[in-house]
């Protein structure tokens, strides 16, 4: 294990950050180094997993844990921790330890059990959350941030239903897809099926989930928005929504006194020239949103990312950037709405202040997935991580680092751009006759989800 590679010029000045990466088409997962001073990003190891592992996330209240889901049969949740060593410029993760694994059994069918695709940790850290298709999970957590025991299962189909209901990967498309929290103890859940974004009250102390609302699409019930992702402001006033079906980000005022939700905005997450296609025969599936990282000169975000992925290989995906005021608000003046309003028009007649585009550079396959970092220092700035599915990115790209200064750094006035600065793996080298002491690498493919480690 090669960890300060030649091939990077990596220098004792030059900082590394750690990533780790789930994976759609492998059950391993992969452990990478990014070298912010020299812009390279590379592989330290291949780690043997559970998976295809769908997404990742971090134990806040133990940043050395991390939790993973898996599209494995039956379908689990894992527990792994970070094994680090003192560094002469901070640590290096050398290896990524299981912790344990646990099912994702019903209380009520035993030989039942329904694929999750998302893990959340909220303060104070004593319990994780997790969603997928027709059910999600409570667990307690272990004193070493390993799962501990299942306390309550939540379900977004009728009880008497869950026995026949669909519980594999297929029933992401249509049940439970995400779960954040506010800082007033509510939690969200969107429901693509319904249309729906399910509102719970948190109790802190028992960790349990009581439902409390069910708010409905803006566009009426038979829109067919296919809600996926959410996130919460963190003055927990404002919510956010990504929808598959028809690639909009819905901004929603939080009502923590009546337990509700109120539609205040809503945007595109494609140009405004480009049509999307119908729910029927979409072009374009929305995928993440991430919100920017505060820092001492901007406590609250500047900004929402949202992605959304080509229907097929010969469409590429694209990234937006929304500015945002200080109380959460999209400052976006060109009003979102039906890509028809503004098809015809040539992409230079369509002006989007406030808003920044990135094309990615393939569909994204089934990923385009986000995790966003402050960049260290005085400049400022941030570090995005995109990941790619599509099979052109077995070759180069399957993780990509984005760099991103901010608004206002473009000259003028203007935002600065989204640029790549480093991609694994590098074009070319996944070649037919193996590259000696690569086999590892070679072993994964399909990038579903990465995020930073440090």
């Amino acid at each position: 294990m090669e960890l300060l590679p030649e091939s990077a010029g990596a220098t004792g000045a030059d900082t590394l950050l750690h990533i780790l990466s789930g994976s759609f088409r492998s059950i391993s997962l992969a452990l990478l180094a990014f070298y912010p001073l020299n812009r390279t990003l590379e592989h330290v190891k291949t780690v043997p997993a559970f998976g295809p592992h769908q997404y990742l996330a971090l134990n806040p209240g133990k940043p050395d844990v991390v939790y993973t889901t898996s599209w494995a049969d039956p379908p689990i949740l894992s527990s792994w921790s970070l094994l680090r060593s003192e560094h002469g410029h901070g640590t290096l993760v050398q290896d990524v330890k299981h912790l344990n694994t646990v099912k994702i059994i019903q209380s009520l069918i035993v030989d039942a059990a329904a694929t999750s695709s998302y893990i959340s940790v909220p303060p104070p850290y004593g319990f994780v959350y997790s969603t997928g298709g027709p059910t999600g999970e409570v667990h307690t957590l272990a004193p070493d941030g390993s799962f501990g025991e299942k306390i309550q299962q939540y379900l977004f189909v009728p009880e008497d239903e869950l026995e026949t209901t669909d519980k594999t990967p297929v029933a992401l498309r249509y049940g439970s897809h995400g779960v954040e929290f506010s800082s007033s103890g509510y939690g969200f859940i969107p429901v693509l099926g319904t249309s729906t974004i399910e509102m719970y009250r948190r109790d802190s102390s028992t960790g349990r989930l009581d439902h409390v609302f069910s708010s409905p699409s803006p566009r009426g019930s038979e829109s067919h928005d296919g809600p996926r992702h959410v996130k919460v402001h963190p003055n927990g006033k404002i919510l956010y929504c990504l929808t598959e079906h028809n690639n909009l980000l819905d901004v929603y005022e939080i009502n923590s006194t009546q337990g509700s939700l109120t539609h205040l905005t809503s945007h595109s997450i494609l140009p405004l020239h480009i049509n999307p296609g119908g729910t029927d025969d979409p072009k374009f599936r929305g995928d993440t949103l991430m919100l920017t990282p505060p820092n001492e000169a901007f406590p609250a975000p500047v900004a929402i990312f949202t992605t959304t992925r080509g229907s097929t290989s010969e469409t590429r995906g694209w990234m937006s950037v929304f500015r945002l005021d200080k109380d959460g608000h999209v400052q976006e003046s060109t009003p979102g709405g039906p890509a028809e309003e503004h098809e015809g028009r040539q992409k230079e007649e369509v002006t989007e202040a406030g808003v920044l585009r990135f094309e990615t550079p393939t569909s994204g396959g089934r990923a385009n997935a986000l995790d966003i970092k402050l960049k260290s220092g005085k400049e400022g700035g941030y570090w995005i991580l995109l990941t790619d599915d599509d099979q052109q990115a077995d070759r180069v790209g399957a993780v990509r680092v984005l760099e991103w200064d901010g608004w206002g750094d473009g000259g003028e006035g203007k935002p600065s751009d989204l640029r790549v600065v480093a991609e694994w793996p590098k074009d070319g080298y996944r070649r037919e006759d193996e590259t000696p002491g690569r086999e590892e690498e070679q072993d994964f493919k399909g990038a579903s989800h990465a995020i930073w480690l440090d």
